[in-house]
């Protein structure tokens, strides 16, 4: 399972794209206290190195990571209303949220969204640096960005880097760099190698941006390739 499912709710303020070096599309959220949202951006390959910290990972890659997503720029299902009313501001985690919000991309009823419509980011290779996600998410997270009618929500796994056991990644990204946050902002189940640990089924992430002058969603949901979608009920490849 993932540690600390739940979900984030707040104001986006400032955010840093994907650039090399980096793995993720870095969010800050102002909410009862600053967080930072990060969110997988780029694919990556066998034999290259994951650069993220709350895991304490920086490890050498068994399996593909090429990243899949999903984005609905006018978003409708019952899932919205459930989350404008029982998401507060700040983290909630998964013992206070409705069950009703406990994601699940195989099995949630009615679906979230079409799992066979999810495209593939082209990982770097030879002569080609590769693709990533900042031009499908940068244009809703700026015009979210101190928006006083925008509101982002996401699911994930929680981090406080003050916690006992925290590993805090040392990476400069905000200033001040908050010390909360989430991540795992992507499907958690039917993975294989080092990440199958933490698979479970109802702890899917996804991004929503919520706009309420228009009564507009925006909804992203992120996978990784080599995740199966036929799971057991233990959140593991069939």
């Amino acid at each position: 399972m993932v540690a600390n499912y739940g979900v984030l709710r707040g104001q986006i303020i400032d955010s840093i794209p994907y650039k090399s070096g980096a793995d993720h599309f870095q969010i800050e959220v102002k909410a009862d206290q600053n967080y930072r949202i990060a969110v997988d951006v780029y694919s990556q390959i066998t034999g290259h190195v994951r650069r993220y910290a709350p895991h304490g990972e920086n490890l050498t890659l068994d399996t593909d990571r090429e990243v899949m997503y999903f984005k609905d720029e006018n978003y409708t299902h019952s899932i919205t209303t459930k989350i404008l009313a029982n998401v507060k501001t700040g983290f909630t985690a998964k013992a206070d949220l409705d069950p009703d919000l406990y994601l699940d991309y195989v099995r949630y009823t009615p679906s979230l969204f079409p799992l066979d419509s999810m495209k593939v980011v082209a990982p770097k290779s030879a002569g080609n640096d590769g693709d990533n996600l900042n031009d499908d998410i940068g244009p809703w997270v700026t015009k979210a960005t101190n928006n006083p009618n925008a509101e982002v929500f996401a699911f994930g796994s929680g981090w406080d880097d003050n916690a006992a056991g925290g590993e805090p990644d040392t990476r400069p990204y905000f200033s001040p760099d908050p010390s909360v946050g989430i991540h795992d902002i992507h499907m958690n189940q039917g993975d294989t190698g080092q990440q199958a640990k933490y698979n479970g089924i109802s702890q899917d992430g996804a991004l929503f941006i919520y706009f309420s002058d228009t009564n507009t969603w925006v909804a992203m949901f992120f996978r990784f390739q080599n995740q199966s979608t036929n799971t057991d009920d233990n959140g593991n490849v069939k």
